[in-house]
């Protein structure tokens, strides 16, 4: 019978009292979807993840109530700054607020980003989605830090998100804004090249990285064409 392979994680130890780190650093934001990554824990795939240098999470998991999402998002937030990592909430401020990540990421048709701002005295990093040129240009002019920009490929994991923007729309969405933008819906590591030609300051990423299997191989791909 074959020996159990042994696996050396770092130890989670976080300093709480640091504030979030400023500004967005890494080139490949993942997002979170642990029914992808099941049977294993979201905990466990995030932490391999981070084992191999991604460095931005968004945790989504739209799905939870505030009482479930909080018992995801305090542990994740302190294994995410042990690594130096950084931890986004998808919308929820008084909970960013409490848990001391590092950023919040707004849907497309949320509330103006200069609000969200002012509410929490520009203590996060602020993204938002968007789905054209006007709403870039309009969250930019609001304060947004960065944008992610899709589908600009087919895509299973949001297949109701419109029709597919393309290399053209991402071309015209880098060249229309002066914040970064990440390339998401489809993409593939063998897709990373053509995105950062059509200006994209990086890619975004969620089903090809959350497979129980082999998300952290994947994620080393999608790094090392991020850094040719």
């Amino acid at each position: 019978m074959p020996k159990k392979k042994t696996v050396h994680r770092r130890k989670v130890v976080a300093d709480t009292s640091l504030p979030p780190t400023h500004p967005l650093r890494s080139k490949l934001y993942v997002i979170t979807d642990r029914q992808l990554c099941a049977p294993r824990s979201l905990y466990d795939t995030i932490h391999d993840l981070l084992d191999v240098g991604v460095s931005a999470i968004q945790l989504r998991e739209k799905d939870l109530n505030d009482t479930e999402y909080i018992k995801l998002a305090e542990p994740l937030c302190k294994l995410c700054h042990a690594y130096s990592a950084q931890l986004f909430i998808n919308s929820r401020i008084k909970m960013a607020m409490t848990v001391g990540v590092d950023g919040l990421h707004l849907p497309g048709d949320s509330a103006s980003v200069r609000k969200v701002i002012e509410e929490t005295n520009r203590r996060f990093i602020v993204g938002s989605s968007v789905h054209t040129l006007p709403e870039a240009k309009q969250r930019e002019m609001e304060g947004a830090d960065f944008i992610t920009y899709s589908p600009i490929y087919p895509t299973t994991s949001k297949p109701g998100y419109g029709p597919v923007v393309g290399l053209d729309g991402l071309c015209t969405v880098t060249e229309g804004v002066n914040i970064p933008v990440f390339a998401l819906g489809g993409i593939t590591p063998e897709r990373v090249s053509e995105c950062l030609y059509a200006g994209a300051y990086g890619v975004a990423v969620m089903s090809g990285v959350m497979s129980p299997e082999n998300g952290a191989e994947r994620a080393k791909a999608y790094l090392k064409h991020l850094l040719e």
